[in-house]
């Protein structure tokens, strides 16, 4: 997966990199995905207007990159990045090459969007809760891939 090569976190440089995250990284992002849609099915129930939907989206993402700008900040020449297989899940989240915050937001914003659109379309539990098991099974997908897989 991502090569055989082993790879820091400040070396990925390939989309299948982030298939080598433990699964606690995996159970984190889902996390973070299902919460938001969760929000996002609040929020679109009281607030319609136009820039609703920008505001969200910019507010939550930007809410997600926050903290990794402020711990980047503290950053330098002996920061040591560990091995993509053995990151930690909160001491080593800022360490990432820069390119992969931009995909994770990419991520969030789709869901962000998707959840939106359907949730303006058809509100409801059931409706809420289809959303919240299709974002499972895609954002937990290389994990999915990982436990599954044959030795």
């Amino acid at each position: 997966m991502g090569g055989s090569r082993p790879k820091r976190l400040n070396e990925m440089d390939d989309l299948r990199d982030m298939g080598r995250f433990p699964v606690p990284i995996y159970v984190g992002a889902t996390s973070n995905i299902l919460l938001t849609i969760c929000l996002t099915y609040l929020l679109r129930g009281r607030f319609g207007g136009p820039l609703a939907l920008p505001a969200w989206a910019v507010g939550i993402i930007s809410a997600n990159v926050l903290p990794v700008v402020v711990l980047r900040s503290g950053m330098d020449e002996e920061t040591s990045f560990p091995p993509v297989e053995e990151m930690g899940f909160f001491g080593d989240q800022h360490k990432f090459s820069s390119w992969v915050y931009a995909v994770a937001s990419g991520n969030m914003l789709f869901w962000i969007m998707l959840s939106w659109s359907l949730f303006s379309r058809r509100r409801g539990r059931p409706t809420l809760l289809g959303m919240l098991a299709l974002a499972f099974v895609c954002t937990f997908f290389p994990a999915w891939v990982r436990l599954f897989r044959r030795p």
